[in-house]
């Protein structure tokens, strides 16, 4: 005798979100890899009956028996009454993105059965830590251990995320790498390190993990930093400098602000990691008293490119970090990136362009005008 179970990868009941406004009860992750599947009606009730408990085939009619085959074949029901994706209770989403949220117990379930070490960093998180206002964000942020980007980004595949590799992915210069998939409404950057952290990535990735703690995401029991490491690794997403530019006055009093919410156990992540740097000026904005010495504070690494005035000097910079084998493969990447990397790179995404060539020429052809725009910059500085 056959009986059926709740799975998923992700579970939440959204009647008190604007998807009930469409008739929709349950936004559920499956098990297998598919798009978010979103119940009402007749499904959502059977699905619900598996939730709360095994359903046997002499309980059922002949129509209930077609829905439990089609949730079955949607990968959200299965007859294997220990599956480990079984579902035993739904929860309402926290987030104000059902689907962001989804996305989280995605990534985390994913993380698990490929063997990678994950932590959700930023986000929808620092606003309920109270470091930050907003409470949305575009895209999702984990942070994996460092050499696993890749393995991580295969692993997804399957489930529709597209990872953006380039020239840099795998090397020490690469900080994140980004997945995308329309289906789920937004990106995902997968971080190995942060910017501003001047201690090794291996290093920087044992401190977040002995300094997190547990949060559920659409049924999933994920781990996001403590609020003093979180602070950190906010206020030095505010500071870093972006296409040469440094932080100004508003992003300094911006970092300083998240700092000071956390107060002294922040000052001590920030020297733990080798933050003091980059954190310098909103660190003695906050606690003037505290001291640091900043004197032989370890300039970042990624500073080295990130303060150069434009693309084609912070290329140059970062390959110059790299050792001479995969500086020389990195270069070479730059300038004849592989298929996979132009069909998920900028060009590609404003184009809207799927052959190989015709986008190697418009990467090209981009890639003159900015240089020719660059030397022209230079040129009337002088």
């Amino acid at each position: 005798m056959s009986s059926w179970v709740a799975i998923s990868f992700g579970a939440l009941d959204v009647r008190d979100t604007e998807l009930w406004r469409s008739r929709y009860r349950y936004l559920v992750a499956p098990a297998r890899p598919a798009i978010p599947v979103m119940l009402w009606g007749s499904g959502a009730a059977m699905w619900e009956r598996l939730v709360v408990q095994a359903v046997d085939a002499d309980e059922i009619d002949p129509d209930e028996a077609l829905i439990l085959e089609e949730l079955e074949s949607m990968g959200i029901a299965s007859r294997d009454l220990e599956h480990p994706a079984r579902v035993r209770q739904i929860s309402t989403p926290w987030m104000s993105s059902p689907l962001h949220e989804l996305t989280y117990s995605l990534l985390g379930r994913v993380a698990e059965s490929a063997g990678v070490e994950l932590v959700f960093i930023k986000g929808p998180t620092l606003h309920s830590q109270g470091l930050r206002v907003r409470e949305h964000s575009g895209d999702v942020d984990c942070w994996v251990e460092p050499g696993a980007e890749e393995r991580f980004a295969r692993a997804m595949q399957p489930w529709g995320w597209r990872p953006a590799f380039s020239a840099f992915t795998g090397t020490a210069v690469l900080h994140s790498l980004t997945l995308r998939a329309p289906e789920w409404g937004c990106a995902v950057d997968v971080h190995t390190w942060f910017p501003g952290m001047a201690v090794a990535p291996s290093e920087a990735f044992a401190q977040l993990l002995n300094s997190t703690e547990a949060r559920i995401f659409a049924g999933y029991t994920g781990r996001t930093p403590t609020r003093a490491m979180h602070a950190v690794i906010g206020a030095l997403n505010e500071i870093r400098p972006v296409g040469g530019r440094e932080a100004d006055s508003n992003q300094i009093d911006r970092a300083a602000h998240i700092l000071s919410l956390a107060g002294e156990p922040a000052v001590n992540v920030a020297v733990s990691t080798g933050a003091e740097f980059a954190l310098k000026e909103p660190l003695m904005k906050v606690f003037p008293e505290r001291v640091i010495d900043y004197a032989n504070a370890r300039v970042p690494v990624d500073w080295a490119w990130r303060t150069q005035p434009t693309a084609l000097r912070g290329y140059v910079a970062a390959l110059r970090t790299l050792p001479l084998r995969r500086r020389l493969r990195a270069a070479g990447r730059i300038f004849w990136p592989t298929r996979e990397s132009l069909l998920a790179g900028p060009v590609a995404r404003d184009s809207g362009l799927t052959n190989i060539w015709h986008l190697r020429i418009r990467r090209a052809d981009h890639g003159l005008r900015a240089l020719i725009a660059g030397l022209a910059r230079r040129r009337d500085s002088r």
